[in-house]
């Protein structure tokens, strides 16, 4: 069985356009998926039943802040597009930058940012975000 390191993962993001581009500086991210469940259960019944639904999706990347690093300026920009289309894509991987392999892919909007400087301490950056539309999962 194999251990995978925390040092491993990566995000790529694309604000809306070209291809995805590796947001260099990534410290973590997380992605929590949703299903909502529907009620089917009759009159008569003694156990209720249930049928999944409508999957939705959020989370976070946290970056340690770098305003050279590439792909962060769009990124943590992002956020202030007004009447955003949530065109934005994301590929969160768990190992490397393959595309398509050990990732999960999805569109969104960034919804909030947060940057935090501590004297003595890395400048650090995390960004919510909400996914929208399908949730592809090509963990392997």
């Amino acid at each position: 069985m194999a251990t995978i390191r925390g040092e491993q993962g990566a995000v790529q993001f694309n604000a809306a356009g070209s291809s995805n581009a590796t947001i260099v500086g990534t410290r973590s991210w997380s992605l929590t998926t949703t299903k909502e469940t529907l009620d089917i259960s009759k009159q008569g019944d003694t156990f209720r039943s249930f049928v999944g639904s409508m999957i939705s999706g959020s989370g976070t990347v946290e970056l340690v802040y770098d305003p050279d690093a590439t792909g962060q300026a769009a990124f943590l920009e992002d956020v202030i597009t007004a009447a955003d289309p949530a065109d934005a894509s994301f590929e969160l991987f768990t190992t490397g930058t393959t595309t398509g392999s050990d990732s999960a892919v999805f569109t969104g909007i960034i919804t909030d940012m947060e940057i935090t400087s501590t004297v003595g301490e890395l400048v650090v950056v995390s960004c919510n975000f909400i996914t929208s539309g399908t949730i592809a999962m090509n963990l392997q």
